[in-house]
Parts: structure tokens; C-alpha cells; sequence
């Protein structure tokens, strides 16, 4: 045994028998050895004994390099014949018994209150301890039964083993002793703890920062601010400046548009005063694939917070948007609005860190707002400077999968989803409905050109939805029959007797046209071009732009009227114009389908222009509509109820005995001829599956488009459609 392992935690004291008994491990039993008296009168000062201070030629022959603790493991069942203690700051040893479990989440342990019997202390024995009956600490909810409980810390404290003298509590340690040992605990595990969080920093940078030099990662890791020693009291004050300037974007080689954007990082210390001591600046450069400069701040302050030391206070200089955003997320407790928010993952990281470092946001008083907005002042011009700019080598972007704290994430073919989680889902479910407008046969001409982007499918399927007169919420009967017929009218499925003779309907012996003396089919385009139609398609499109005038005019909208004369003239021509996508036809059949042509956005930047226009748009649909349709079904009730034919009559299928004309046998014979044939039938067979083929790879486009954050809202028609091979 050597001379340090018979002192205490300060390397000058002489330890007990006992206490060093129970150090050792040894057995306490019979008298003090002689070996251990003679050592006592030889190294002590004091000869009685009372004052274990050993003599002044021994001290620092030998450093007390191992010190013997007894941690607490709040998870182990505590003997009885233990203490628990540990040091607060600036404050004498708090000692408790353990007692119970607990619910809070900081603190695993309750135990009982433990206080120093007297007002003098000795340091050089063991303190006598008794419980306390009630103080500051109590967190017991019967605060009257003269029992005081307090949390019992867990990476601080150790144990003791303990006896009674005379009611009193007594450990196996002298008071000096307990102290520094505390002492040396609380600093050994603030310490550990400290270098583990650095390590954990470092491990982060790694995790989520990807670059195309090395040497960036390397500059954030030697630029981290590690905390203060000489005053823990006190949080060190960091200000996080960020500003971004956008660039020109530009094609990648996968022909996707890239945008760029120059990011500059400005740090630096606040003391005190409010007075600027160490600054740190930085530049770098972002791409992305789409335009969300809110995202970019916000993985900027990621970048920025990662350098900022533990236990401190930040306040962020950037835009004011972002700061109330991010203030918002941390205040709102409600999980299921969280969720909600489109930078959740941004958000809950930064909430994460901020809390497991024990960084403060904080807002910044009126001398730190003119040092801050100085200070950006220089960043905006330094980011105009082209010198300045040049000289930016680094490439860097944040990794998604390094920025997740949930155990569990929404997931969709190996992307991540980033968060609003209920809009993504939303969006998904608008992406399936326009993927089956977009295979749908019946609409197939709609697509087939329109890589030259003709249509506005936003106006569109707003107008044939019915948005524009009612509200999502709205239903009636008119809307419903007003759905109803632009719907069918857009997917050419009115009912004319083409259509009605084909689903075998009662009563309904031919496909030609009544109107006109059954010399045509009535399909869609017949209903339009019928020689029957009092009115042409083209007298009442140049007539419409006259009457809507009439209307602005009895409504004194006088300023509506000017524009309306000023655009009359294009408004004709373009739905005059040969269509790009229906070939061989004129814009006109467009506008009877209820598709608004992309031309007409054209036509002015203006709103008021661009509203009075799709005004006169609608109008003239629907004067079509009142014009050509509305008559017609008026004439074929007429004729109908003429041939003593009912409404009842045609809810029904034809019987199969009923006499059948000439016409409906040669087309029942040519039905016999197109028989189906093993060959036939594979053929359409592979048909289909090619259709489902597309239509699974182009919804997967779409969701793949939504996942990275892009609006399809304006591009989900262009989508190419090619079968996976």
C-alpha cells in the first residue's frame, strides 16, 4: 500500500481506519492495527489526531492520482445502509436517502431530504445528518408531514455507506472529504460530459454536411466555440448573422433546372456590455432543385448552431419570417401541428439541438439590433462584390437522413419525406386524380401534343369543377347539374343517341341524328355542327364579346369596359386560331370542351386583365352552351315525346325479343365477325398492362416530384408517359 492511498480526495489528509477500511473494502472489525497508529504519529502535524493534516515534508512526495467513488446508478435498487450525495453549485453537500421512483423525465430517483445537525461543522469528521422536515427543496405534495423529499441527481452523485450514533445519521467519510470528492465528481463528469458532446458534434458535421472539399467540414470542426471555464455562472452570448443572395439558375446534365444561391456566415461573441469579441466569417455556395430560400436559411442556421458552444445564449440576425417561424415551432406544443409545418424536419433538428445543448434563442435588445443590422449591411455588400464572390470554392448541402431525430420517419421509395405530412398526402391524393386524367382514353387528345404547354390546367379544372361559382364547400342542385354537364361535355360523353344507342338503350333504334333527318351519327361533334342549330359556333363567338359589353355596361363597369374593348379584337383571334393540340381544328372546339388556352394569359401581366378575360371566357362558354345545347335538348324532348317515347322508357335497356331494324342486325352481324380470338384477346391483354405500366410510372413521377418539394400543379400534364421496361 502506498502513502496516496491512505489520503483523501485533496492528497494532504489523512484518512481514518474505518473510512479507509471501507474504501479498501476491508473488514471494520477489531481494534486500529498498530502498524496504521505508528504510521499516524509519524505522518500527521497534529499528535492528537484531531486535525488529520499530514506533516509539510510528506506533501508531494506522492499525487493522488486514483480516487475511490461509489456511484449512484439510479436504475440499481439501493441498499439501505447506503447515502446518496453529491455538490450543488456554490453549496455545501446535499445528502438524501433514497426512497421512491419518480415521474419526472429529468429525474429517475426521490429520496429523502438529509441536512447537517448543528450550526458548526467539522471538516476533519464524519457530519452528523438528520431528515430534513421541510425547505425550499420539497417537492412532496403533502408539504405538512414534516418530510422533506428532493430529485436526486444521477451524473453527479455517489454513494456512502452509513451508520447511526445516537439518532444521527453518520457516512463513513470525514466532511472535507465528502466535499472534495463532490467536487472532483462534478468536475470529472461536467468535463466528460463536454467532450462527449464535442465528439457528438464532430460525428454531426460528418453526418449531415456533404461537400465537394474536405477542407470545408475541416473549417466548421476548428471553428467550433468551446465553452467558458473561467465563468460557468454566466452564459456566453453568441449572434448568428446569415444572408443569402440568389443566383442564375441554371440545367444540370440530368436536364433538371438547378438553382444557386452565395450563403455568408457571420459569428461572433457578445459580452457583458453587448460589445463584439471574437467574429468568425465564412462563405459557401448551395444548389438545389427547387426554389425555397426559407429551407435554405433555415439548414444555414443548422450549419451555424453546430459551431455554437453548450450551455449558451444566440440570438439569430436573419429574416424576420424565418425567426417568427422558428420561435412558433419551439413554442407550439401540440405534436400534430407540428407535423404540419413544411420544414418539420429543419425544425424539430434545431428544437432537438437547442435543447440537449442547452442553447437559448433569445431576441435582441435595441444596441444589438443596430450592431446586428450594421454588421448584415457588410454581408450584402461582400455578397455584391464580385472579387468577394470569386473567391467562394466551397460547394456544401445538408444531408436529409443526418437531420432525423424521430425514431420513425415517412418514408416513400427510399426518399424521405421532410415534413407537412398531411399536405404531402393531400398533394399525393390530387396526383392520383390527375394521373387518371392524364391516361384516361377519353381525354388522350388533350395529352398527345402538349409538350408545348398550350393549356391552363389550373383555370380549367377549376371552371369544369365549378369552383369559380361555388366554393369547395358549396353544393346545390344547379351546381351539381352544371358539374355534371362539363364533366361529360369534356370527356365527349353527352348523351346523344350515338352514345345511347351504344349502351342498347330502350327506344333507341338508331345512332343517326332526328334533328336533321337521320342523314348523320349524333355523336359529340354532330351536336355542335348540326344543320338543325339555329345558331353557328362562330356567330356566337363573335356575338358573345357584344353581349358581355352590354353587360358591363348596364352595370356601370365602366373600367372593365375599357380593357374589354382594348382586348375584343385577340380575344377573337386566338379562339379563331388553329389549335396546336387538336389538330386539324381550331381553338374554338377548345373552348366548347371547357379548356382554357394558356394564349390568353398571354394576352396581359395584369390581374384585372387576366380575370376579365377569363370572364368573358366563361361567358362565351356558356353562351354555347345556352345557345346550341340547350335547344337541341329542347327539339329531341319535342320529337321524343312526338314517337310516344318517355323518360321512363329510357332508364331501361332494350329487350332482346323486341324487333330489331335493318341497321341494329348489320351491326350486330359485324359484331359476329369481330369475334374474339386467343390472339385478339392476348393482344389486349398486353394493351392494358401496358396502360397500367404508364400509368404506375407516371403517378410515381408525380409523387416523386411532390416528395422533392416541387409543385406539380403547373407541370403534372407535361409528364412523359414511357412504360418500365
Amino acid at each position: 500500500m502506498f502513502l496516496e492511498d491512505l489520503l483523501e480526495a485533496d492528497g494532504i489528509t489523512l484518512l481514518k481506519w474505518k473510512h479507509l477500511c471501507k474504501e479498501q473494502g476491508l473488514n471494520m472489525k477489531g481494534k486500529i492495527p498498530k502498524w496504521f497508529k505508528n504510521l499516524e504519529h509519524k505522518l500527521l502535524a497534529d499528535e492528537s489526531g484531531q486535525v488529520r493534516k499530514i506533516k509539510n515534508e510528506f506533501i508531494g512526495q506522492s499525487q493522488k492520482e486514483n480516487i475511490h467513488v461509489n456511484l449512484f446508478d439510479e436504475n440499481e435498487k439501493q441498499d439501505k445502509s447506503s447515502i446518496i450525495t453529491w455538490n450543488d453549485k456554490g453549496e455545501f453537500p446535499i445528502f438524501s436517502i433514497d426512497r421512491k421512483k419518480s415521474q419526472s423525465k429529468k429525474y429517475k430517483r426521490i429520496g429523502i431530504h438529509l441536512i447537517l445537525v448543528g450550526d458548526h461543522y467539522d471538516l476533519h469528521n464524519s457530519p452528523r445528518l438528520e431528515e430534513c422536515k421541510g425547505c425550499y427543496r420539497n417537492i412532496s405534495k403533502k408539504k405538512g408531514n414534516n418530510e422533506c423529499l428532493i430529485y436526486i441527481e444521477n451524473e453527479i452523485s455517489r454513494k456512502i455507506d452509513r451508520r447511526k450514533e445516537e439518532n444521527d445519521i453518520k457516512p463513513y467519510e470525514t466532511l472535507n472529504n465528502i466535499i472534495k470528492k463532490n467536487e472532483w465528481l462534478r468536475s470529472y463528469t461536467i468535463e466528460e460530459k463536454r467532450d462527449e458532446l464535442y465528439n457528438k458534434k464532430i460525428e454531426l458535421i460528418d453526418k449531415i454536411i456533404k461537400t465537394n472539399e474536405e477542407n470545408f467540414t475541416k473549417l466548421i470542426k476548428n471553428s467550433i466555440f468551446e465553452e467558458n471555464q473561467l465563468n460557468l455562472e454566466t452564459k456566453q452570448r453568441f449572434c448568428i448573422l446569415i444572408d443569402i443572395k440568389k443566383k442564375k439558375w441554371d440545367i444540370n446534365v440530368e436536364g433538371k433546372r438547378i438553382y444557386s444561391y452565395n450563403v455568408i456566415w457571420k459569428i461572433f461573441v457578445l459580452d457583458t456590455k453587448g460589445n463584439t469579441n471574437e467574429e468568425l466569417i465564412f462563405l459557401a455556395n448551395h444548389e438545389c432543385n427547387n426554389e425555397n430560400e426559407f429551407k435554405l436559411i433555415l439548414r444555414s442556421i443548422i450549419v451555424g448552431i453546430l459551431l455554437i458552444s453548450e450551455n449558451s445564449e444566440v440570438i439569430l440576425g436573419i429574416n424576420e419570417k424565418v425567426n417568427r417561424l422558428i420561435f412558433e415551432f419551439i413554442n407550439n406544443f401540440s405534436n400534430r401541428k407540428k407535423i404540419d409545418s413544411e420544414f418539420y424536419l429543419e425544425l424539430l433538428f434545431l428544437e432537438e439541438f437547442l435543447e440537449m445543448n442547452n442553447i437559448e434563442l433569445i431576441e435582441e435588445n435595441e444596441k444589438i439590433y443596430r450592431i446586428i443590422k450594421e454588421k448584415r449591411k457588410e454581408m450584402q455588400e461582400m455578397l455584391k462584390n464580385k472579387n468577394i464572390i470569386n473567391t467562394i470554392k466551397y460547394n456544401f448541402e445538408l444531408i436529409d437522413e443526418g437531420l432525423t431525430t424521430n425514431e420513425y420517419n415517412l418514408i416513400w421509395n427510399n426518399r424521405l419525406i421532410t415534413g407537412g405530412f398531411r399536405s404531402w398526402r393531400k398533394s399525393v391524393t390530387n396526383a392520383m386524380w390527375k394521373n387518371e386524367i392524364l391516361n384516361s382514353e377519353k381525354l388522350e387528345d388533350l395529352f398527345m401534343y402538349n409538350y408545348r404547354k398550350e393549356f391552363d390546367w389550373i383555370t380549367s379544372l377549376e371552371f369544369i369543377s365549378n369552383r369559380v361559382e361555388f366554393s369547395q364547400r358549396q353544393c346545390g342542385a344547379k351546381d351539381t347539374i352544371d358539374r355534371s354537364y362539363r364533366i361529360k361535355n369534356l370527356l365527349k360523353e353527352l348523351p346523344t343517341y350515338n352514345i345511347l344507342f351504344k349502351r342498347n338503350t330502350n327506344k333507341i333504334d338508331t345512332d343517326k341524328c332526328i334533328r336533321c333527318g337521320k342523314k348523320e351519327q349524333e355523336d359529340w361533334e354532330h351536336i355542335w355542327t348540326c344543320e338543325d342549330n339555329e345558331f353557328s359556333i362562330d356567330e356566337i363567338i363573335r356575338e358573345s364579346p357584344y353581349k358581355f359589353e352590354k353587360i358591363l355596361l348596364e352595370s356601370n363597369q365602366s373600367e372593365e369596359l375599357d380593357i374589354l374593348r382594348n382586348y375584343n379584337c385577340e380575344f377573337i383571334n386566338i379562339i379563331e386560331s388553329p389549335s396546336n393540340i387538336l389538330l386539324g381544328k381550331g381553338r374554338k372546339w377548345e373552348v366548347i370542351r371547357g379548356i382554357y388556352n394558356n394564349k390568353f394569359n398571354d394576352l396581359s401581366k395584369e390581374k384585372k386583365v387576366k380575370d376579365l378575360i377569363k370572364k368573358l371566357w366563361i361567358f362565351t362558354y356558356e353562351e354555347i352552351k345556352k345557345r346550341i345545347w340547350i335547344p337541341r335538348c329542347e327539339e329531341i324532348k319535342r320529337l321524343e315525346d312526338k314517337a310516344q317515347i318517355k323518360k321512363s322508357d329510357l332508364r331501361r335497356k332494350r329487350d332482346g325479343k323486341e324487333i330489331l331494324t335493318e341497321e341494329f342486325r348489320d351491326i350486330q352481324l359485324d359484331k359476329i365477325k369481330k369475334q374474339k380470338t386467343t390472339e385478339k384477346l392476348e393482344e389486349k391483354t398486353k394493351k392494358i398492362k401496358l396502360k397500367k405500366q404508364i400509368s404506375i410510372v407516371t403517378l410515381d413521377k408525380m409523387k416523386g416530384s411532390i416528395t422533392d418539394g416541387n409543385n406539380i400543379a403547373r407541370s403534372w400534364d407535361t409528364t412523359i408517359k414511357i412504360a418500365n421496361s
